[in-house]
């Protein structure tokens, strides 16, 4: 991938109000929706499929190919149930790399250098390990954190690349993900999820 186009790609994966001095998760936006947009603002309610992933049905996920682009194959929502308002708990952008996973590691490393290049006073972790979904443990993951906002409990953003094992890549394929999400759904995914 030549470097100006990875830059483009880099840029173009989020919008900024302004990034140097963000300290809420609103303040970024993946295909111009954010954490706190309702759903409804994007889709028709009779467009949007509720699909319960999680071992506790407290949040659904959506699954979206209307906002396919360069950056992104689709978007995925996680909408609260019951929420009549269809606000947008979490959010995340997937690039689909089903042959080639080291153009996923590198095309990360691109996104997660510009970002630290780009926020200033942001903690930044990395970690890797196993997909819980996953009971063989054969299901990777290679994640770089940021916490944007310090007073938030978790993390707000991610950049990660998943390599599903054989078994799993039925179901799911190997991809990046952009992700960003609010405390509430970040608790849940930490403590009722799986």
């Amino acid at each position: 991938m030549k470097l100006t186009k990875a830059l483009t790609i880099i840029f173009l994966i989020f919008s900024f109000h302004n990034i140097v001095k963000a300290d809420d998760i609103r303040d970024f936006e993946i295909e111009g929706m954010s954490v706190g947009d309702s759903l409804l603002d994007f889709f028709d309610r009779n467009e949007i499929e509720k699909k319960y992933v999680y071992k506790s049905d407290k949040y659904y996920l959506f699954v979206s190919s209307k906002f396919n682009s360069e950056n992104y194959d689709g978007v995925q929502f996680h909408i609260k149930k019951n929420d009549n308002k269809y606000l947008i708990a979490a959010i995340e952008g997937l690039k689909i790399f089903d042959d080639n996973f080291d153009d996923c590691l590198k095309l990360k490393d691109l996104i997660v250098n510009d970002l630290k290049n780009s926020l200033e006073d942001t903690e930044i972790f990395e970690d890797e390990g196993n997909h819980d979904y996953d009971p063989t443990g054969n299901s990777k993951f290679y994640r770089t954190n940021f916490s944007i906002n310090p007073k938030s409990k978790y993390i707000n953003m991610s950049v990660t690349c998943y390599d599903w094992s054989k078994k799993i890549e039925d179901e799911y394929a190997d991809k990046l993900s952009v992700a960003i999400a609010n405390d509430e759904f970040n608790d849940f995914t930490n403590n009722e999820a799986y």
